[in-house]
């Protein structure tokens, strides 16, 4: 592939540069040394004409990647970051445009002034700032003055969670600011928005158009497909829209890109202008276009290649796809060094490359089958293929459905974005016809949802996996190139054989190794923030979850803890399904993420604490979205029911649940929760739900076998315990479930008593996720933060 395509042995040889200097952290100041003298040797070499330029050539453009790299990451710091935790008024440009979100809006501000304690210092850097409730939303190029706290990101408490802060310092971004009120926050000017600028205010006229013509949903949509600005659309029909394998479609990507540039020369050549304008005109076209969609890697892609392409055929010279594609991705991160590793820039250039290189060789494949056909189902099937182990190592997530999806939607996509972009052009001079056109539109978008929504809703629609390790995305990634480029490889019969018996050497060995004979029970105690909510994972691959965290509001949103921090933790682990949800008392911190959970993974059976003595007067009530939560589990058929001291549950053999508390309804919900013991082996942990004080004494003075090698510490930490509980209990290891909150949790007097008794004690909000594995005999704990 490499062979006299000399660009794109430069090229290639760059980016393996900024992979290097991404991953080594030189200094810049030094690494700057090496190129220059390479440049210059070069040139020598090729003024007196020695034979060596070339590897000077090829060494320069190796150490220029790797300078580029160490240089934007020392651009990047910012001394922002000693203003942390300091109540500042910062001045500065908002340099992205607002990212609107329902009730909230994001912004990307240059700053250039801080104002602290009536001092002003001039200042570089870039703040990450999120307004609330706010009336007013402002627009690139305005000099806005803010009032607040900067704080920096945490890394993220669970394995396999999203990593906002590692997101953000890949765009230069260290330190973020959160405004409630329109008072913290004014214009105080604007600045020439330049070309941006003017893409930006035309984007938004094309906008105009659309949310007077179309509903606020397909509005969403629309604007999803045609300017990636996805903020508006609801979160239901992004996770459905995941789910089909189309999520694709709702961030513009090369496919919107190419679109654009077909609509460019096909009316390029209606007009009869003259050739020499083509490429001039078409650079103008996709560099306003890639403007207007946020430049992100695919479309930047996308138009890179449309462009080589452009200007190919107008030097008169021949177009060849990989070294555009080299090109582009050399651009992007000479541009960008930390696109390397973002997932968008990774599938991008995999699936593209897929596209161009497998999809001749599945066509082939389907010659039975009318031509238009067989590329509606060789493009889908190709860029499923290519894409699912990025997928499943990014998201872990595979659509089983994804395929069917594509093919039926493919249609539909194209129909809805001619349509809604001639109407957003026309719609700026004649509104009436933009009303006409976008009544076809809104039909198309309502059955389209309606599709997706019938095949996201499909019994295993989507399987959850774990992140596969680097070494099969090579393993894989390197078959598909053997493939491609050495089909002789496989019609050779003893090298078959032989590659055979490699590849079932190797899964045997993978099973083998999966397959560990010394069974593992893991508990993993989740960090939700101010909540609880612990995976149980058996030997044999039973899951069970205790509680599932909760946010305010969640009972009524179905939005937080549960969707955002618990579901993740499950599909990163592949659990596909709960054969128990336990819920150990109805307070929103502990059962409001269950809704949210539920939605996309099923379950077999809830338990939950006795509630059905529970009457208004001096009980404490449970809320009624709980309620309506477990009738709607018995409305989808799943088994709901209470639990009390002295039953027991057998996950498997082996592995046993039994409740010690409560012992009747207790009068306050906290002191009625679900208190059980989990024994495997000789190994056993007792989980305490929000049990207080007082029933902490009554357990500790009337019920027998609380001995426990490990206790979740009831109630966060909460200063109404009893000692003598905790020394009933004797464990060696303390884990206590706990966020930022005003209530002093955990307690100093609890952390003093389990210090005197010599119990180790993780807690989430310092060491993240707290994962207890036992194999029956022995104990040993992993941290999310490593702690």
């Amino acid at each position: 592939m490499l062979i006299n395509r000399p660009l794109m042995q430069l090229c290639v040889l760059f980016i393996f540069g900024i992979l290097s200097g991404s991953l080594y952290h030189l200094p810049a100041k030094y690494m700057l040394v090496l190129p220059a003298c390479f440049f210059i040797a070069g040139v020598l070499c090729y003024i007196v004409r020695l034979e060596y330029t070339r590897w000077f050539i090829a060494l320069f453009c190796f150490s220029f990647g790797v300078f580029n790299a160490a240089m934007a990451s020392e651009l990047s710091s910012t001394s922002l970051v000693n203003y942390v935790d300091k109540p500042v008024t910062i001045t500065g440009t908002v340099v992205k445009e607002p990212d609107m979100r329902h009730k909230k809006v994001f912004y990307v501000v240059q700053v250039s002034q801080l104002n602290i304690r009536h001092q002003t210092t001039t200042i570089n850097g870039l703040v990450r700032l999120t307004s609330y409730n706010t009336k007013k939303v402002f627009s690139y190029g305005d000099i806005i003055r803010v009032r607040g706290k900067l704080e920096v990101v945490k890394t993220p408490g669970n394995p396999g969670q999203f990593d906002y802060r590692r997101y953000l310092e890949r765009r230069g971004i260290h330190v973020i600011m959160t405004v409630w009120q329109d008072d913290g926050i004014m214009k105080v000017g604007t600045n020439s928005g330049g070309f941006t600028g003017i893409a930006l205010v035309a984007k938004h006229k094309l906008q105009t158009v659309l949310q007077k013509t179309l509903s606020p949903e397909q509005t969403a949509l629309v604007n999803g497909m045609l300017f990636g600005s996805r903020g508006m659309i609801g979160s239901e029909t992004s996770e459905e829209f995941q789910i089909a394998s189309l999520v694709h479609v709702l961030c513009v990507s090369g496919f919107h890109v190419g679109l654009v540039l077909a609509a460019f020369i096909v009316l390029f050549q209606m007009l009869r202008l003259p050739n020499k304008w083509e490429a001039p005109l078409g650079t103008l076209v996709l560099a306003v276009y890639a403007v207007m969609t946020g430049m992100g890697p695919a479309v930047m892609r996308a138009s890179v290649m449309g462009l080589v392409a452009l200007w190919a055929r107008r030097m008169g010279r021949e177009k060849d796809w990989p070294t555009a594609m080299a090109v582009a991705a050399a651009t992007i991160l000479f541009i960008w060094p930390n696109a390397l590793w973002e997932p968008g820039f990774q599938l991008s250039f995999v699936v593209t490359w897929g596209l161009l290189t497998m999809t001749p060789h599945l066509v082939k494949l389907l010659t039975p089958l009318p031509k238009a056909i067989q590329l509606l189902v060789a493009v889908p099937l190709v860029a499923e293929i290519t894409a699912a182990p990025l997928v499943i190592y990014h998201y872990n997530m595979v659509s089983m459905v994804g395929v069917v999806a594509n093919i039926l939607s493919a249609p539909l996509i194209s129909l809805v974005m001619l349509l809604s972009g001639i109407s957003v052009l026309v719609g700026l001079l004649i509104p009436f016809v933009a009303y006409v056109i976008n009544a076809t539109t809104g039909v198309l978008l309502d059955f389209w949802l309606w599709l997706v929504h019938v095949l996201a809703g499909m019994p295993h629609a989507a399987l959850f996996l774990p992140s596969p390790p680097l070494w099969v995305l090579v393993v894989f990634y390197s078959s598909l190139g053997l493939f491609v480029y050495k089909p002789d490889l496989l019609a050779n019969k003893l090298r078959s054989r032989r590659l055979v018996g490699i590849l079932i050497i190797i899964l045997v060995t993978v099973s083998w190794v999966s397959l560990s004979p010394d069974k593992i029970l893991n508990v993993h105690f989740i960090d939700v923030g101010q909540g609880d909510a612990a995976l149980v994972e058996t030997p044999d691959g039973k899951h069970m979850l205790i509680d599932a965290g909760g946010w305010r509001n969640e009972f009524e949103s179905n939005s937080g803890a549960g969707n955002k921090v618990v579901l993740p933790y499950l599909k990163s682990l592949g659990v596909n399904s709960l054969d128990v949800l336990m819920l150990s008392h109805p307070h929103e911190d502990h059962a409001g993420g269950a809704g949210g959970i539920i939605k996309q993974i099923p379950v077999k059976l809830v338990i939950t604490a006795p509630l059905e003595n529970y009457t208004a007067g001096d009980q404490e009530m449970p809320e009624p979205e709980y309620m309506q939560l477990l009738s709607s589990l018995r409305d989808k058929g799943v088994l709901v029911q209470q639990a009390e001291r002295g039953d027991m549950l057998q996950l498997e053999d082996g592995v046993s649940i039994k409740v010690l508390a409560p012992g009747g309804v207790k009068k306050d919900l906290n002191n009625n929760s679900l208190v059980v013991k989990l024994t495997y082996g000789d190994c056993s942990i007792l989980l305490t739900g929000d049990i207080e004080k007082k029933q902490q004494l009554y357990l500790a003075r009337n019920v027998n076998g609380l001995e426990a090698d490990v206790i979740k510490i009831p109630h966060h930490g909460s200063k109404f315990f009893s000692p003598e509980f905790f020394r009933m209990v004797d464990p060696k290891l303390a884990v206590i479930s706990v966020g930022e909150n005003n209530f002093g949790q955990p307690a100093s007097s609890v952390l003093k008593v389990l210090k005197d008794m010599e119990a180790s004690i993780y807690r989430t909000d310092i060491n993240g996720a707290v994962i207890v594995s036992t194999n029956g005999r022995d104990l040993w704990v992993r941290t999310g933060r490593g702690n």
